[in-house]
């Protein structure tokens, strides 16, 4: 069975380079502009007006809130999304809301979460 991304980030026996923390945008901080991400998972914390984009992963906090498209291989959505979300695998939290469309091949949903868009799932 597959792992979600945020079972494999609290997992501290997990070395993979690609599985690591390499950005941060802490609680407090206000981005504007887009982001690429190559490799790792970037963390937001803050707020981010604009796109993100990229090959590594992107973990959403409970206070993050992202404002623009996220096109990434993995999403974990503990925050808000303003946007749409097109990614391999999505994660959607308690709590969460997203307010946009989401295209994954796969997807995962806790009790809780509010999504206002389309899915479209694909192979």
């Amino acid at each position: 069975m597959l792992k979600k991304l945020s079972e494999k980030i609290i997992n501290k026996n997990q070395n993979k380079k690609s599985e690591e923390i390499r950005s941060y945008i802490c609680a407090g901080c206000v981005f504007e502009g887009n982001i690429v991400i190559s490799d790792g998972i970037t963390r937001i914390d803050g707020e981010v007006y604009g796109n993100i984009k990229g090959e590594g992963g992107l973990l959403i906090g409970e206070k993050g809130c992202i404002r623009g498209d996220i096109e990434v291989k993995k999403v974990v959505v503990f925050g808000k999304v303003e946007g749409n979300i097109t990614a391999e695998e999505v994660e959607v939290h308690s709590g969460s809301v997203i307010k946009g469309n989401v295209r994954t091949k796969v997807l995962y949903v806790d009790k809780g979460a509010q999504i206002n868009g389309l899915f479209e799932m694909n192979s």
